[in-house]
């Protein structure tokens, strides 16, 4: 009989677990902008609670921070706009050279190797992907992602004034909740939210240092668009490993394009490595500790099953969010076992 109703409480969670993965594949219109929302609500809540504190009015907090954080994040959103749109300006410019230097490139290697490569035989695939109509095609999907990311936009600013709003108060509310006012509830979830707190502040400094040495360096070496690739640095380092290399690439791809000098496009890229390197490898390990840490596999894990739920937003945010699902199994004494799976291990 045991036996019979662990059998049924394994397909039970099962489907659960099938029904939940469907709901945020379909939702994910709703979900990515509300986890967008926890999370940086989660990182401004400290600051309401020490403004609360200096006896600041409470009518004044929350319009000021919900503006101010909502007026950067349209910023930003124009800003790219326009980049965007002076991209697709340029795109005879950008896709000649393109085709040009990849032409050179080709007959470089054929004289290096004496292998004879024939661009339009065996790299056809790859010039049509650069061709003005793919150019076009690309360019299109972006246009609708903008218009995705309006209505997106609009969902996030609800969702984060609402959180906002009710962080302010999370205190009582969580008292009310759990019925007493020295809750273990309220304390577990203050750990939550600390480590989350520290985990995003400090991620978001490393990725905006990085992007700031990024966008100087393209600026002295006179790249196209240096604030586009800055701007691509700060948020593809919230996706680990794979962002890094999309960084990466992609102003050096500008560089190999614009530029005639080999050494300058080698010169480019090496210091860019050597800024996700520095950063990546060295400082972010000693500055975040291991305690917010996860461990390679879950990391892959996370950035294909989020990547595959909601695209871009999902690997950007993959690493948040199994970050909080170990923060909390870490307050259940029964998940204890799985929270240490998705962690490091930490050296004694």
């Amino acid at each position: 009989m045991q036996v019979y109703d662990n059998t049924v409480k394994n397909i039970l969670i099962t489907i659960l677990f099938i029904l939940v993965v469907y709901l945020l594949y379909i939702l994910q219109m709703i979900f990515v902008p509300l986890f967008m929302a926890l999370l940086i609500a989660l990182m401004f809540q400290p600051i309401i609670t020490f403004l609360s504190k200096i006896k600041t009015p409470s009518w004044l907090i929350l319009p000021t921070i919900s503006i101010i954080t909502l007026a950067i994040a349209f910023a930003i959103y124009f800003i790219i706009s326009e980049i965007i749109d002076d991209l697709i300006v340029n795109q005879d410019f950008i896709l000649r050279r393109l085709n040009l230097k990849m032409d050179s490139s080709l007959r470089w290697i054929n004289k290096i190797t004496g292998i004879r490569f024939n661009a339009n035989k065996d790299f056809d695939g790859i010039f049509r992907m650069f061709s003005k109509e793919h150019f076009a095609k690309y360019a299109g999907r972006f246009a609708n992602s903008l218009g995705s990311f309006t209505t997106s936009f609009a969902t996030f600013s609800l969702y984060y004034v609402v959180l906002l709003s009710g962080m302010s108060n999370y205190k009582s509310y969580i008292s009310y909740v759990s019925g007493n006012e020295d809750s273990k509830l309220l304390e577990n979830f203050e750990k939550i939210q600390k480590s989350i707190y520290s985990y995003m502040i400090i991620k978001t400094i490393l990725s905006l240092f990085m992007a700031v040495i990024v966008y100087f360096i393209c600026y002295s070496f006179e790249i196209n668009f240096p604030f586009l690739w800055a701007f691509l640095t700060f948020l593809l380092n919230y996706i680990p490993s794979v962002g890094s290399i999309i960084a990466t690439l992609a102003p050096t791809l500008m560089a190999f394009v614009q530029f005639e000098e080999t050494n300058k496009v080698i010169l480019i890229l090496l210091s860019i490595t050597m800024v996700h390197f520095v950063i990546g490898n060295i400082l972010d390990p000693i500055i975040m500790g291991d305690r917010l840490k996860l461990n390679t596999l879950t990391v892959i894990f996370s950035l294909v099953f989020w990547g595959f739920l909601w695209g871009i937003p999902g690997m950007i945010l993959s690493v948040p969010i199994m970050v909080l699902i170990k923060l909390i199994f870490e307050q259940i004494p029964s998940l204890h076992i799985i929270a240490r799976i998705l962690g490091k291990t930490i050296k004694v």
